[in-house]
């Protein structure tokens, strides 16, 4: 073939036909991923309008708003304990589903971190409390002994208990259709389920900057602290063990790696700059 013919020819690299797949990127190409993918939904959450149910004491955090579900044996009823203008306080109309508390059934929970106590306050400004007669009102515009409560979760249930009396608060109104506070002990009518509007938050890693970075890391930064000699080494003299990490991770998970850096420091050779 002439060298004008071999010119004519276009160079490049291999090309497919339209709607082809390049054989050479097969395996390549990774699935976007769907920010939901990980989230989970409760249906529950979904059935009260956005309102989870708390399951435990850590996760009660003050400044949040609560409602005081009545769970009886059904578990669910999506009727709440609702305050009246009066102070007093009764059992609401059952919501349909998907709907959350009505504003009269919301409480802004007050507690502080290192006290199980808690008190509610209402929408008209009132502490929520228990009167002489085991009444629950609200009246008071300060927190004392009777407007402060015990949540107890037990066994996957919920009840509330008075500080100023061991006496449960029962869902069962009264002829009135008031509230009560006057039951001495947590049957089916005292069960609760404690709902909020508030994003549950993931658990808190409570443990020190150094036992959050990495195996070895962690390791440098305790060799560091205990230095005794006030030159900068710059990792230079530092004698970092180069034994299997998987034991400072395992001791990093569980809290004790301060005390597990150390006896691995003492059982090696001592460090003239120490």
């Amino acid at each position: 073939m002439p060298g004008a013919d071999y010119n004519a020819v276009k160079g490049g690299g291999l090309k497919l036909k339209a709607g082809k797949k390049n054989l050479f990127k097969v395996g390549k190409e990774k699935k976007k991923k769907n920010k939901n993918d990980g989230e989970k939904i409760d249906p529950d959450t979904v059935e009260n309008g956005g309102w989870r149910r708390v399951a435990d004491e850590f996760d009660m955090k003050g400044g949040i708003n609560i409602a005081i579900e009545v769970a009886g044996g059904t578990g669910t009823s999506r009727t709440y304990i609702a305050a009246m203008d009066n102070g007093k306080f009764t059992i609401g109309f059952p919501h349909p589903e998907g709907e959350g508390p009505n504003p009269e059934e919301i409480f802004a929970l007050v507690k502080t971190p290192d006290d199980a106590k808690i008190s509610l306050k209402t929408g008209f400004g009132r502490y929520v409390g228990v009167d002489s007669e085991f009444q629950l009102v609200a009246f008071s515009e300060a927190i004392g002994v009777r407007e402060q409560f015990v949540l107890v979760f037990q066994d996957g249930k919920t009840a509330v208990q008075a500080v100023a009396s061991p006496l449960f608060l029962s869902t069962a109104p009264s002829k009135e259709g008031h509230v009560y506070v006057a039951s001495r002990t947590a049957t089916e009518n005292e069960m609760v389920n404690i709902r909020t509007d508030a994003v549950k938050e993931g658990p808190v890693d409570w443990r020190s900057a150094e036992d959050r970075k990495s195996a070895r890391d962690c390791e440098t930064a305790y060799v560091k602290m205990y230095q005794h000699s006030k030159v900068d080494l710059k990792n230079r003299h530092i004698a970092v063990d180069v034994k299997d990490r998987k034991g400072v991770k395992k001791a990093q998970a569980d809290g004790s790696a301060h005390e597990l850096l150390l006896d691995r420091r003492m059982k090696m050779k001592s460090d003239r700059y120490c």
